[in-house]
């Protein structure tokens, strides 16, 4: 069993990852582009402002840092914006105990951040970014009520440390259980084959209209990379406990 971030250093490949081409996709296709691939494309580029990518303790990633050093950060994952006031959404396993958070957004703007808020019984955290003017709007959330197998999911994660990748699946059971060495159990996660992999810890999982009904937190995996097996913890479960993490970091009664 597998938590989805990255903890052993990959090799740097040299691959173009971020802005290789100024191109219009319509203006290179043409107009080949079918309907559900136009839907697709749409529903990445209005969620992809709102997801970070987040690395702990060690130097930034090569794509962050504009050359071409092998060198990666001891861990590596992924967030995204939950409200105007800064505040991210992440997993607790991949920033509990760490030195030093920094968040790197769509733009590349690299962006310090604190952890004001965890929880290890629902493997969530809460970071805050310090500074930064100009910052990316709040992700859209959706309900993880009513979610049917089958369904088709998507989601956007810091897959290897690598950079943004977009991948896509189907909602595979609902009301899973998961074990992980690091949390315990954690109860009624939606289990996907969307290709998660380390460094993907934290990822919005997003329905078809781009709305995050869940948060991936681990994988099950006897290879160490994604075997089709994909746990996310649902939305609605999300929107009740960061509320009451908010509510201690500011030191209010969460009856307030």
């Amino acid at each position: 069993m597998k938590y989805p971030h990255n903890l052993l250093a990959v090799p740097f490949l040299g691959l173009c990852l971020h802005g290789c081409s100024s191109m219009p996709i319509q203006a290179a296709l043409g107009d080949t582009l079918l309907a559900n691939e136009q839907k697709t494309i749409a529903i990445f580029e209005r969620s992809n402002p709102s997801v970070v990518c987040i690395t702990v303790d060690e130097q930034l990633p090569d794509y962050a840092r504009g050359d071409f050093s092998s060198e990666m950060p001891a861990a590596s994952g992924t967030g995204f914006m939950w409200d105007n006031d800064g505040h991210i959404i992440t997993t607790n396993h991949m920033v509990e105990g760490s030195r030093s958070v920094k968040v790197i957004l769509a733009d590349q703007r690299v962006l310090d951040a604190t952890v004001v808020g965890l929880s290890a019984e629902h493997d969530l955290a809460v970071l805050k970014v310090r500074g930064g003017d100009d910052l990316p709007r709040p992700a859209v959330l959706g309900s993880s009520h009513g979610l049917k197998v089958g369904q088709t999911v998507f989601t956007i994660g810091n897959a290897f440390g690598l950079g943004r990748s977009f991948t896509t699946g189907i909602v595979s059971a609902l009301g899973r259980n998961f074990e992980g060495e690091e949390n315990g159990v954690i109860r009624n996660l939606i289990q996907t084959d969307a290709s998660i992999n380390p460094g993907s810890s934290g990822s919005p999982l997003l329905d078809s209209s781009g709305r995050v009904i869940g948060v991936n937190v681990a994988i099950y995996s006897l290879s160490g990379g994604s075997d089709g097996v994909s746990f996310a913890l649902p939305i609605d479960i999300v929107k009740q406990v960061v509320p009451s993490l908010l509510a201690k970091k500011t030191g209010k009664n969460k009856a307030e």
